[in-house]
């Protein structure tokens, strides 16, 4: 008989064929066509028989138990992870194995190991619901067709297996920003069925498990976890898978990118510590164009985080390299002010001297005629150059100014007391007090510690945002189950 004679027959023709066959009243080897592999009459009969009037979908299997439910979850590729959003999105393989008797057929025939279906019948089939209750988007692969895998085995066990795009939410955490770690969640629950109806439960091997090639440019996959719990609505108990996926971000395009551009303009305004005073365009040139630089490479970095109002750790770099730039430009604002206040003392204390080296003249020249009288003395073109440059002046002898006018009468006398002065050395140049803190010993002071300082915070800085990245991750690898 052929397979055309067979669907021709009525179905209750047929339904007691392969009753009588599995009841072995009659061998279904000696059937021709029952054992041939690639004939699917069994199959097709079977599924009238399961699917028929009797079954509705719309009943849970069990009356008097809960329908336990398997759940296998295979990370197929993770397509994005983004702070901006605050969510990841995954490729993954979904699997749901629960046990419905209505579809058993192991006592229609055992010719059948399995029925491998198309996806058009899972709508025919009763579903225990089961979602991503916290995810943003879910969607069913199509290419061409929805990608869903559906089988049943004998005893009545369902596999059913979804390929999807879940995107769902993450837990940002920006303060060791670019040093941090981002922690994903899963939330799997029956939308429709509580406890009493429907219980979940992990598979009993590997039930989460990554099968991705690709990898992340900017972050990596270091922690993968999956717990158990319940969560109490109005309506009673639900059961909860949850499946949390730790990130850390690969911050090497920061050293390249912000770091090392960041460092080399905070040691570019250093060089105005080796530039002179005299050259002030130069070092103030240097020192804005340094923070310019800088807040140029923090601001492409900025516009691609969210805006949040606690510091991040690129927060702290900022504000210590700015404040060493800022520290160059106040230390070329004071070694300015320090020359000029030193300029104004020198040229005040020039001045001092001055009256000082004309009243001691004056002196000796009174006390000399009290003693010895009047003395003839020849001065020399220089002493009376250097004179009549004090006369010009208008520094007092005798108490009142003296005026180019007076200085023929007075010649004689001041003559005098000039060589007198000039042989005890009161007309000659003392050396300047040597001054503490001058523009060259400030720059020279600046240019051991501010390099000193700047590399000592550095190491502070590093030390400590990396031990909180280990100590994240750490807290991220203890949290994985053992199994």
């Amino acid at each position: 008989m052929t397979n055309g004679d067979l669907e021709a027959r009525s179905p209750h023709v047929m339904l007691f064929e392969i009753e009588t066959l599995v009841s072995n009243k009659k061998d279904p080897t000696q059937k021709e066509g029952f054992s041939d592999p690639s004939n699917d009459t069994i199959a097709h009969q079977v599924l009238r028989r399961l699917f028929d009037e009797n079954y509705d979908k719309n009943m849970v299997p069990l009356k008097t138990s809960a329908t336990v439910v398997s759940i296998e979850f295979g990370i197929q590729n993770i397509a994005q992870v983004s702070e901006i959003s605050a969510s990841f999105t995954l490729d993954l393989l979904f699997s749901q194995i629960w046990h419905d008797p209505r579809l058993r057929f192991e006592h229609l025939t055992p010719c059948l190991q399995n029925l491998t279906l198309g996806y058009q019948m899972v709508e025919k089939l009763w579903s225990p619901n089961v979602c991503f209750v916290n995810s943003k988007r879910t969607e069913i692969h199509s290419s061409p067709t929805p990608n869903i895998f559906l089988m049943i085995y004998p005893n009545g066990t369902i596999w059913v297996n979804y390929r999807l795009q879940v995107q769902s939410p993450c837990l940002v955490d920006l303060v060791l920003f670019p040093m941090d770690v981002m922690n994903c969640e899963l939330i799997i629950e029956s939308y429709a069925y509580n406890a009493a109806k429907v219980r979940l439960n992990w598979r009993e091997w590997a039930p989460v498990f990554s099968i991705a090639k690709s990898k992340l440019s900017d972050f990596t996959l270091y922690g993968l976890q999956w717990t158990k719990n319940n969560f109490e609505y109005a309506a009673g108990q639900w059961d909860q898978l949850t499946v949390s996926l730790t990130f850390s971000r690969a911050y090497g395009f920061y050293i390249l990118q912000m770091y090392i551009p960041t460092y080399s303009s905070v040691f570019l305004s250093f060089v105005s510590f080796w530039i002179d005073l005299k050259a002030l365009p130069a070092r103030i040139t240097l020192g804005v164009s340094s923070l310019m630089a800088l807040t140029f490479q923090y601001g492409n970095v900025a516009k691609t985080l969210p805006k949040v109002g606690y510091v991040k750790s690129m927060d702290v770099y900022m504000v210590l390299t700015t404040g060493f730039i800022f520290l160059t430009m106040i230390e070329v604002a004071f070694v300015c002010y320090l020359d000029s206040e030193n300029n104004i003392r020198r040229k005040a204390r020039q001045t001092e001297k001055k009256r000082e080296r004309l009243a001691a003249l004056q002196k000796k020249r009174d006390k000399k005629k009290n003693n010895y009288g009047a003395t003839t003395v020849t001065n020399s073109p220089a002493v009376e150059a250097d004179l009549r440059s004090h006369y010009d002046e208008g520094f007092p002898i005798n108490g009142g100014p003296v005026h180019k006018t007076s200085i023929g009468r007075q010649a004689n006398h001041v003559f005098e007391s000039l060589h007198a002065l000039a042989t005890i050395g009161l007309l000659t140049d003392e050396e300047e007090i040597p001054t503490r803190w001058t523009a060259e010993n400030v720059d020279k002071f600046c240019r051991k510690a501010f390099p000193l300082a700047f590399c000592l915070l550095n190491i502070i800085y590093w030390c400590y945002y990396l031990i909180l990245n280990y100590q994240a991750k750490e807290r991220a690898v203890a949290q994985m189950p053992t199994s």
